[in-house]
């Protein structure tokens, strides 16, 4: 009866926490979403003013390289009509290759005299722009950065000047200008329906905004005097410019518009003064994205909750006697297993102890206390090095005892205990350690065994080094044996890596080379498709192409360099002359290859000739520090000699270092293999010589 109340209980508890928890997870969802909106929009909020100011400032430098073009310095000095061709040519080809509205030229009175839109109904040939700023700070020595509505064009703009400076006295004559239209920038935002970017200058006039009803009017209703202060600078034409019915808040950082309400994200606009990046964000469509979805799972969610809840209680119900009973089964079977633990410990004929991380004895066994003549209440609780020798005692304490308690395991450690009378036992000691459930070392368990029989098997011990002298010559004997049959191991090694390779070779040229090229005829196909498609996407496929074709030609060439074919089909002259080619077209180092009539030779002989010219090859690039190799095959003296000589760095082959020195041993074991020599000469400076000669047998033809 009292299980059944408890289990209603939990059942309550659990439908209840079922619906607080999914309360206090829809506050702190709708508290984490609100977070991360205003994270991203402070992200949002800065990319924006980068990607704005890296637009408007793009053409500054292109505006001073402009304005130190000779043409142009030239002609203000003498206006003369051939200069004014080469000028007009200049002004036109900075104009296409930027991509801006217009590029024009002005003398020191602010009168264009050249400009890139001469032909245009709007040309600006013959306007005088004295009085816009960018002018007026090209004429005092700096650059000019400007933000306005063309007076001609009518089109908003933005302007980078420079002053044309007069080579003899430094002086400004003139005004190079790049004009650069904002629509672009607009256009390449990006924003979200609910998203509102403004370029707003000092006194609130929106200048750039992804929200065309907002530009020229202003964030708040401008005075009078403000009003005139902008028809006289006449920055954004004549006006008027009228309110965006924004309403925001004392501290600047909310505002409501039309029944909506928007988050203001503001940022100062580098290299113009006074003027903002304001990011607008709604933030109730942050919440009706994270709400309502929530809202229409949530109820069935409970509901099912609830209903699983019940089913699980009554399941739990049905087994909470049968696990009861199972536990007292396993608690009766756990009691019956520690009396025959306690048993074995205290009767084993072995002298067993625990000791905690202090060293001190936790439990003795009942022969650990008879061998050493103590009742147990006398050493429970004593440090176990109480009982050992002085000297035991020492090597315990500062080598034993650290080692094993971070270890967790020592074996046949010699110890002297002394039994209570004084006579002194000599033990071997091995332990391991007993662990709690963060790993930590919380007792030992240790067996010590008695080595006095022991001690006197040393004496058997010196009588059987007689008989191993006797053994030695036949130890001698099999140690011969097994050189040689680790030779013959070695060498099949060798062969299955040969066969192994070869077959990686395989089939990386026939498996994976015609994927790859299944995979070009498809970019293909699809570069074809798209071409009056999406031009775009045509290109992207055309890479595809390209990407691909590297990718057969980098698969042919591993798969050549893990066993070239020509070395199978045509033998080890071509084959060498294919590695030394293809080791100057990949390292740019000269490789010279020179050879005598070669007979032909055995596959293993063949084998062992191309791999340690490739390993000499590769050796000669990696730390040579070579221009030239020189590769020599020969017949002399009734033997194949292979050479490889570079003209490096050389090295001592004494002191050659680690990754040098397994390269050699690997040659001379493939030499070794097949009954020839290898022989290296080099010394610091004056390169290094690599010699292979193995003797023209039957074997090896």
């Amino acid at each position: 009866m009292r299980l059944r109340v408890i289990l209603v209980v939990l059942c309550l508890l659990a439908v209840s926490s079922a619906l607080v928890g999914g309360h206090l997870y829809y506050g702190a969802l709708r508290q984490a979403a609100f977070a991360e909106a205003e994270r991203q929009a402070l992200m949002r909020v800065e990319n924006l003013k980068k990607q704005i100011v890296a637009f408007i400032s793009d053409n500054r430098r292109p505006v001073q390289t402009l304005a130190r073009m000779d043409p142009l310095t030239a002609f203000l000095k003498n206006p003369d009509p051939d200069l004014l061709v080469q000028v007009n040519g200049l002004l036109d080809g900075f104009q296409q290759t930027l991509g801006v509205e217009v590029c024009y030229l002005m003398d020191r009175t602010g009168l264009t005299l050249a400009s890139s839109n001469r032909a245009a109904p709007d040309s600006f040939v013959g306007q005088n722009f004295a009085f816009r700023p960018y002018f007026r700070d090209a004429m005092a020595g700096g650059e000019g950065n400007y933000l306005a509505l063309g007076v001609t064009s009518g089109r908003r703009g933005v302007y980078h000047s420079f002053p044309i400076l007069n080579p003899d006295d430094g002086s400004p004559v003139g005004a190079a200008v790049i004009k650069a239209s904002v629509d672009k920038v607009e256009q390449e935002l990006h924003l979200g329906p609910t998203e509102r970017v403004m370029v707003v200058d000092p006194q609130g006039v929106v200048f750039v905004s992804n929200h065309r009803h907002w530009r020229f009017k202003t964030l708040t209703p401008l005075s009078a005097n403000q009003a005139g202060v902008l028809t006289e600078s006449r920055q954004f034409g004549r006006g008027p410019w009228p309110w965006t019915g924004l309403t925001i808040d004392d501290t600047g950082q909310e505002a409501v518009a039309a029944d909506q309400h928007f988050r203001i994200y503001a940022r100062a606009l580098d290299g113009y003064p006074g003027w903002q990046v304001l990011f607008l964000n709604n933030p109730d469509a942050v919440v009706e994205a994270v709400a309502g979805p929530l809202l229409r799972f949530t109820g069935p969610a409970v509901m099912i909750a609830c209903v699983l809840i019940g089913a699980v209680v009554m399941l739990l119900y049905r087994k909470a006697s049968h696990e009861i009973r199972l536990r007292q089964e396993a608690e009766t079977a756990l009691r019956r297993s520690d009396e025959r633990y306690r048993s074995l410990y205290h009767n084993t004929p072995a002298m067993l102890h625990s000791v905690d991380p202090q060293g001190r004895l936790l439990s003795v066994s009942d022969f650990w206390a008879d061998t050493l003549g103590y009742a147990r209440h006398e050493v429970i609780g004593r440090p176990i090095t109480a009982f050992m020798t002085p000297e035991s005692r020492c090597f315990a304490e500062q080598q034993v005892m650290p080692a094993f308690f971070q270890t967790g395991r020592c074996k046949d450690v010699a110890y002297r205990f002394v039994k209570k009378g004084g006579q002194p036992v000599d033990v071997a000691l091995s332990a391991i350690a007993e662990r709690d459930r963060e790993g930590r070392i919380v007792r030992s368990l240790s067996v010590s065994i008695d080595m006095t029989e022991r001690k006197k098997d040393q004496a058997a011990l010196e009588q059987a080094k007689e008989q191993l002298d006797r053994y030695s010559k036949d130890l001698e004997r099999l140690v011969d044996q097994r050189t040689d049959q680790l030779r013959r191991l070695s060498a099949a090694i060798l062969s299955s890596q040969e066969k192994e390779r070869a077959a990686i070779a395989r089939e990386l040229h026939d498996e994976l080379g015609q994927v790859l090229t299944a995979l070009r005829m498809e970019a293909v196909w699809l570069n074809e498709r798209l071409k009056t498609i999406d031009p775009r996407a045509a290109a992207r496929a055309l890479t595809m192409v390209g990407l691909i074709d590297k990718n057969i030609e980098d698969v042919r060439g591993l798969a050549v360099r893990l066993r070239p074919g020509v070395l199978d089909d045509l033998g080890l002259v071509d084959a060498l002359e294919w590695v030394t080619a293809d080791f100057e077209r990949r390292t740019g180092i000269l490789c010279l290859f020179d050879h005598d009539p070669i007979p032909e030779v055995g596959e293993a002989l063949a084998t062992a000739a191309y791999r340690i010219a490739q390993e000499a090859l590769t050796n000669a690039a990696r730390h040579a520090g070579a221009a030239q190799v020189k590769v020599q095959l020969r017949i002399e003296d009734q033997s194949l000699a292979l050479t490889v000589s570079d003209n490096g760095k050389g090295f001592d082959p004494l002191q050659e270092s680690v990754s040098q020195g397994l390269g050699m041993a690997g040659m001379r074991e493939r030499a070794g293999l097949i009954g020839g020599s290898l022989t290296v000469v080099s010394k610091p400076g004056a390169g290094a010589t690599v010699l292979f000669r193995v003797p023209l047998t039957e074997v090896a033809l």
